[in-house]
């Protein structure tokens, strides 16, 4: 319903017959082929959801369906900090972790569509359970909802925070920043200081693997986390360097996106002008 509201807006102010068709960039896994939502671990409900269809019904035009993560490596690859680069992985760094792979100037989909789903390599066998199901997933370190849980969990453990006040159950702890995380981990908070280099090297730790895995010249890196600059790449690109193989990591350059929110809207759209990947 949302999803048919914002669209119907957006339409309006556009000339009907300059719309060649709709882009849409959806949490994973799905099957691009079939235009299904397989399985969205943080939407609650979203399983087998024929989104394409449904749309397609409404709308009457081409309705391209992507991973959302997916979307936003070809938004930056066309418009943004990788254009030019053939071989580039991005992480989508926000409620949860996605993933993107472009290989020889492709979308990298795997066997069944399934591929890039970076936030659930596992990083530690005995971690914390993922909304996924699997235990010691990235996500469930160094994404926003993991890092607020590991803090949750922490207070619940009894352990203190200088500045974030208040306990594990306050309604408070739901609107928690992660700006607000990373400054009271900056002013010595051990509490939020620890739970932030591990979610940081936990992601270098992912990234090194997948920089020895598939060689790339470029990680990007967006989301929301990414507005913490280089207090986020200093440390990140110094956990790689220690991990990944150096002829691998020497020409890697691991950068910020500079698409902002819209990387995943832009690629989104761009691969309507692709579509002999998709059944339109």
């Amino acid at each position: 319903e949302t999803i048919h509201k914002n669209i119907v807006q957006f339409q309006s102010t556009l000339v009907p017959d300059s719309i060649i068709g709709i882009g849409i960039g959806a949490p994973g896994p799905l099957d691009i082929k079939r235009g299904i939502i397989d399985f969205a671990p943080n939407l609650p409900g979203w399983r087998d959801v024929p989104l394409r269809k449904i749309l397609k019904d409404e709308f009457n035009m081409k309705i391209v369906l992507e991973n959302d993560a997916n979307a936003a490596a070809w938004g930056e690859r066309c418009f943004g900090v990788g254009q030019g680069v053939d071989n580039l992985v991005c992480f989508t760094l926000g409620t949860g972790i996605g993933g993107g792979i472009i290989i020889d100037g492709k979308i990298y989909h795997g066997n069944n569509c399934g591929a890039a789903e970076l936030g659930h390599m596992t990083v530690n066998k005995d971690g914390p359970r993922c909304n996924c199901g699997n235990y010691g997933c990235l996500e469930a370190y160094s994404s926003a909802i993991g890092i607020k849980n590991r803090i949750k969990n922490r207070i619940k453990e009894g352990i203190k925070s200088e500045f974030l006040n208040f306990d594990s159950d306050d309604k408070l702890f739901e609107s928690l920043s992660l700006k607000s995380i990373f400054e009271a981990a900056r002013k010595g908070d051990k509490l939020t200081e620890n739970i932030v280099e591990e979610a940081i090297s936990y992601l270098g730790i992912a990234i090194a693997n997948i920089t020895n895995i598939l060689n790339p010249k470029m990680v990007v890196l967006v989301g929301g986390m990414t507005n913490e600059g280089d207090k986020l790449l200093l440390p990140l690109r110094e956990e790689v360097k220690k991990r990944a193989f150096y002829s691998n990591y020497k020409p890697l350059k691991i950068v910020i996106g500079k698409l902002d929110g819209n990387a995943g809207v832009l690629g989104a759209a761009a691969l309507l002008w692709i579509p002999e990947i998709y059944s339109l």
